[in-house]
């Protein structure tokens, strides 16, 4: 072959990698890049968004929103977002100092349940009742139908499968619950209201209602108190907040600690209908 021909077919070479590195580039760039607070949110994002968007939660599994603070690493990320989804209520205060440097739009998933919020001091982990999970998650899939509306069509019935999942596995796990002899549960903080509110579970009291406080003397003494009138074998703690408090608890009431997840793992609760069912699962194997 002559160096003529050869120098071309190196020219033809290089043009056809060019080429199809543009297009995938093209095609990498053209997901919607979306960051979510809590990783219930991403499972509802890539659920609803599928190949389509491209997802980053801020809070990893193991981590509790209450006590995070935002890394290099994380606002490097959020510099190339489109949409942030959050929870809002005071859920994500590792937020407010950057918002205003950011160009992502902010999204709070929980607005249409403000009313709800209110009614419950403010309690932000709305999330825990799979009905409110469904209004959220509708949030999340109006704003990728208006980012990206030519796959309107492709949102929508991924919205629909995911709610019927969703809603046909919280009816059934709650039917579990019915027949409990005792219902009376003590949780760690005070993540799970509307998680009882809707599986019919009544919380006695929680140990750090605020998580970012200890309990005082006084209240780890009602909480005892609490354990021996209404006989509670089983106290919940959450892998994502330090349970150290409980050890005193323990040696005074010889109650067990079991855990609860607010949030999932990503490992062993890798989507929504994981973490209800866990959470339903330790309760009613504590209880029954």
């Amino acid at each position: 072959m002559s160096l003529r021909k050869v120098f071309i077919l190196i020219l033809v070479v290089l043009f056809l990698g060019t080429l199809f590195t543009g297009c995938r580039s093209k095609t990498e760039s053209s997901k919607l890049k979306v960051a979510v607070t809590i990783y219930p949110f991403y499972d509802a994002v890539k659920s609803i968004g599928g190949d389509l968007v491209d997802v980053f939660v801020i809070v990893l599994p193991g981590s509790s929103p209450h006590t995070y603070v935002l890394t290099p690493q994380d606002l490097q990320n959020l510099e190339n977002v489109s949409v942030i989804f959050e929870n809002n209520f005071g859920l994500e205060e590792f937020l407010k100092s950057v918002i205003s440097s950011l160009t992502a739009r902010v999204v709070n998933v929980s607005e249409p349940l403000k009313n709800v919020v209110e009614l419950h001091n403010g309690n932000p982990h709305l999330w825990l009742n799979p009905e409110y999970f469904v209004i959220q998650s509708e949030v999340i899939k109006n704003t990728l139908v208006e980012l990206d509306p030519i796959h309107k069509d492709v949102y929508e019935k991924n919205y629909e499968n995911y709610k019927k999942a969703i809603l046909n596995k919280a009816s059934e796990l709650r039917q579990k619950l019915v027949n409990l002899p005792n219902r009376n549960v003590i949780t760690f903080h005070d993540a799970f209201p509307y998680f009882a509110e809707y599986f019919g579970i009544n919380i006695l009291a929680s140990i750090e209602p605020d998580p970012n406080k200890l309990p005082t003397p006084k209240q780890i003494i009602e909480i005892e108190n609490l354990i021996k009138k209404y006989n509670v074998k089983v106290v919940f703690k959450e892998p994502q907040l330090s349970s150290d408090i409980y050890k005193s608890i323990v040696e005074d009431t010889h109650v067990k600690v079991l855990s609860l997840d607010p949030i999932g793992d990503g490992v062993k609760i890798k989507t929504y209908t994981d973490l209800i069912e866990y959470n339903v699962n330790t309760i009613y194997d504590a209880l029954k």
